[in-house]
C-alpha cells in the first residue's frame, strides 16, 4: 500500500502504525504530533465514504474536545476516498485498563478511588457532548473509550456513531452484546435507529465498571436453576446488585463493593438505569443526569483515616475499601498510608493507659434505689384476692355440706360433694394467677438490668477495655519484628514471588483462550479472575458457566504461561512485594494507632460513666426495680 495520501489537497505521508482493526488501520502522520489518520481497507472505504464526508461537513470536530471526530477527508493519489484525519489521543489508555484492578496496577499505578470517580464524571460529560451534537454512539463499549493519566476521557471510533445528515440517518451497525440493553438484544442494527436512551444503558454499565472494580452489573450468582450468562441476564433484566433480589433472583459475586457504598443517589441511579420501567422513552438517567450525580458524589467523598487512596461516601460509618481489601487479602489501589505517630508518643499513650485506675466495685443495686413507699396493691390484685377468698369460703362451705349429707342422708353422695369441694378449695388456694407470672418476669428483668449496671458502674467493663488496649499496644510493639520476619520470608520465597509476578503480568483479557470470549472474560473479571495467577490461585469451580471443560481450558492457558517462566536468582527480591509487606505493616500500624490514640480518653470516659451510674442509677434500672416491687405487692410476697 502506498504511504502517500491527500487531505484537502495537501500531501501527507504515513508514519508508524498505531493500531489495526477489521475496518482498517490508524497511522501517525509524518511531521504531525497531534493528528492521526485512519485508512480504510479497500472493501470498506466505499461504505464509509458518504458518512465521513457528511460528518466532516457538519463540523462535528468543533462540537466536543472529548471525541476524535473526523477532521478532514483523506484520498488516495487517484482521488478515491481512503479515510479521514482525526485528533490523536496520545498517552491515553483504554478504560478497561483503568477499571480492572489487575491492569490498573500496571497502567494506572497511582490511581485512587477519587481518580475513578473523576474519570466517571468525565465519561458522562463526554457522552453528554456527543448527544448535544446530535450523534448517538450506538456501539458503546470499553474498547472505544480512552482515559489519560489525568482522568481525561476521549472517545474514538466516531465513524461508527449514528449520525443524521439532512434526511438520511447513518446508523451504527455493530454492537457488543455485553453492553447492549435488553430491548436491543437479538435485534438487527442495520434496521434499527439507536436512541440516547440506549446509550444511557451502555454509559451506566461503564460507570458501574469504573466504580465497582470492573465488575459487570449483570454478572453474579443466579439463584434459579442452571447458569446465567451475561447476555441472557441482560435480556431478562437480572441486575445482580439490585435490592429487588426476589425479582432478579441474582446476587453479587463475593468481595465486591455494596451498591450503596457510593451513597443512596448513586445506588438509585443504577437501580433505575437497569430497570425495566426505564426502557421506554428517555427513562434512564441521561449523561447530563450522571454528570450531576457524580459531581455531588465527588463533593461527598471523605478520605479514609488509614489509607489516603481510599475515598468513600460520608454517609458510611467506616471505610468500605479497607473492609474489602481485608477480605480479598490484597490492596486494590496503591496505598497512601497516613503518617504514623512517633514511637515516643505511642509510649506516652501506653503509659497513660497504664496509669488510669479502675473504678471501685459498685454497692448493692438495692441500696441505691429510691424509696418505693408510694407503691400500693393494685386494684386488679385486690379484686383478685377478694374473689379468691370468697371462692375458698364457698369451697369450705361445700365441704361442710358434703360431710353433713354423708353423715345424715347419703354417705357416697356426701363424700363426693365434700371431696369435690376440697379439690376446688386447694385449686383456688394454689392459683397464683397472673401476678405470679408478672413477678417472675419482673424479677428476671431486674436481674438483667442489675447485671448490666454492675458491669458498667464497677471495674468489669473498664478492665475489659483496658486489657483490650494493652493487647493492641503489645501488637504495636511487635510490628517491627513482624515486618522483619515477613521480609525474610520474601527472600526465602524469591522463586515463588518471581513466578507470581510473571503470572500476574499475563492478563486474561488480552489472551486468546479457545471458547472464552468477551462475555466469559467479563464473568471471570466479575469474580476477580483477571490474570494467569488468579486462574492458578483461585477456585474457578464456583463461577457460573465454568464447568470442567472451561476450567480445564483456563488451567491449560495458565500452565502455558507458567511454562514460560525462567527463574533468575540474581534478581533482587521484587520491590513490589517488599512494598506490599511494608504497606501491610504500615496499614496495621495506622489501625492500631488510631485505636490507641483514643484509648486514654475512652478509659477516662468509662471511669466517669461508672461514677455517674453509682451516683445516679439509670432510669431503666429504677423502672425494673419498681416493676418488681409492684409485682411483689400484688402477688402477696411482700406481706
Amino acid at each position: 500500500m502506498s504511504d502517500t495520501f491527500f487531505a484537502n489537497g495537501k500531501k501527507m505521508i504515513l508514519g508508524p502504525l498505531l493500531g489495526k482493526g477489521g475496518e482498517g488501520a490508524v497511522y501517525n502522520i509524518s511531521g504531525s504530533s497531534d493528528i492521526a489518520v485512519k485508512i480504510y481497507n479497500d472493501g470498506k472505504a466505499p461504505e464509509r465514504h458518504e458518512k465521513i464526508v457528511a460528518m466532516v461537513a457538519a463540523g462535528l470536530s468543533k462540537t466536543s474536545a472529548h471525541v476524535a471526530y473526523p477532521l478532514e477527508v483523506v484520498t488516495k493519489q487517484n482521488g478515491k476516498f481512503a479515510g479521514f484525519t482525526m485528533k490523536k489521543a496520545a498517552g491515553f489508555k483504554t478504560v478497561h485498563d483503568l477499571y480492572g484492578p489487575g491492569s490498573r496496577r500496571a497502567e494506572f499505578p497511582t490511581a485512587d478511588v477519587r481518580f475513578l470517580v473523576r474519570a466517571a464524571y468525565n465519561l458522562s460529560a463526554a457522552l453528554a457532548s456527543i448527544h448535544k451534537s446530535g450523534c448517538v454512539v450506538g456501539d458503546i463499549n470499553h474498547s472505544g473509550i480512552l482515559v489519560s493519566t489525568q482522568a481525561l476521557v476521549t472517545l474514538i471510533d466516531s465513524d461508527s456513531f449514528q449520525f443524521r445528515s439532512n434526511s438520511r440517518t447513518y446508523r451504527s451497525l455493530v454492537g457488543v452484546a455485553e453492553y447492549t440493553p435488553a430491548e436491543l438484544q437479538g435485534v438487527s442494527f442495520e434496521n434499527t435507529d439507536r436512541t440516547t436512551n440506549h446509550d444511557a444503558f451502555g454509559l451506566a454499565l461503564l460507570l458501574f465498571q469504573l466504580l465497582f472494580l470492573g465488575r459487570h452489573p449483570y454478572s453474579g450468582r443466579y439463584l434459579g436453576g442452571g447458569d446465567m450468562d451475561i447476555k441472557t441476564a441482560i435480556s431478562q433484566r437480572r441486575f445482580a446488585y439490585s435490592a429487588r433480589r426476589s425479582e432478579t433472583r441474582m446476587e453479587p459475586p463475593p468481595y465486591v463493593p455494596a451498591l450503596d457504598d457510593f451513597g443512596d443517589e448513586v445506588r438509585d441511579a443504577f437501580e433505575l438505569a437497569f430497570s425495566r420501567k426505564a426502557e421506554a422513552g428517555n427513562g434512564r438517567p441521561s449523561p447530563v443526569d450522571w454528570v450531576g450525580v457524580i459531581d455531588r458524589l465527588q463533593s461527598n467523598l471523605v478520605i479514609c483515616g488509614i489509607d489516603r487512596s481510599h475515598h468513600y461516601h460520608k454517609s458510611k460509618a467506616s471505610c468500605p475499601w479497607c473492609k474489602l481489601e481485608q477480605g480479598i487479602g490484597r490492596s486494590l489501589f496503591a496505598a497512601q498510608l497516613v503518617t504514623p505517630t512517633s514511637m515516643a508518643n505511642i509510649g506516652e499513650i501506653i503509659a497513660q493507659i497504664s496509669r488510669i485506675s479502675s473504678p471501685p466495685r459498685p454497692p448493692s443495686a438495692e441500696n441505691i434505689m429510691p424509696s418505693m413507699r408510694d407503691l400500693k396493691v393494685s386494684d386488679a390484685a385486690k379484686s383478685k384476692k377478694s374473689g379468691r377468698a370468697m371462692s375458698m369460703v364457698a369451697a369450705l362451705a361445700g365441704c361442710g355440706v358434703g360431710l353433713y349429707v354423708a353423715a345424715t342422708f347419703q354417705g357416697l353422695v356426701g363424700i363426693i360433694i365434700a371431696g369435690a369441694s376440697l379439690m376446688y378449695f386447694f385449686s383456688v388456694k394454689g392459683d397464683e394467677g397472673p401476678f405470679a407470672a408478672e413477678l417472675k418476669a419482673s424479677t428476671t428483668e431486674w436481674n438483667n438490668q442489675r447485671q448490666i449496671w454492675e458491669k458498667r458502674a464497677g471495674p468489669e467493663q473498664f478492665e475489659e477495655k483496658k486489657a483490650h488496649y494493652l493487647r493492641l499496644a503489645s501488637a504495636h510493639a511487635g510490628l517491627p519484628q513482624r515486618e522483619k520476619e515477613k521480609l525474610a520470608e520474601l527472600e526465602r520465597k524469591k522463586r515463588d514471588l518471581q513466578m507470581r509476578k510473571h503470572l500476574e503480568s499475563h492478563l486474561l483479557d488480552r489472551a486468546k483462550v479457545a471458547g472464552i470470549g468477551p462475555g466469559r472474560k467479563a464473568t471471570l473479571a466479575s469474580f476477580g479472575v483477571e490474570t494467569a495467577w488468579d486462574v492458578k490461585s483461585r477456585r474457578i469451580t464456583n463461577i457460573p458457566g465454568f464447568g470442567p471443560t472451561m476450567q480445564e481450558k483456563l488451567r491449560k492457558w495458565s500452565k502455558s504461561v507458567e511454562h514460560k517462566f525462567v527463574f533468575n536468582a540474581n534478581i533482587p527480591t521484587d520491590p513490589q512485594a517488599i512494598r506490599e509487606v511494608k504497606n501491610d505493616i504500615a496499614k496495621h500500624r495506622a489501625e492500631l494507632e488510631r485505636d490507641l490514640i483514643k484509648a486514654p480518653d475512652d478509659l477516662r470516659r468509662l471511669v466517669y460513666e461508672a461514677t455517674r451510674l453509682r451516683e445516679n442509677p439509670p432510669p431503666e434500672l429504677v423502672a425494673a426495680y419498681r416493676r418488681m416491687k409492684q409485682a411483689e405487692l400484688d402477688s402477696g410476697r411482700n406481706a
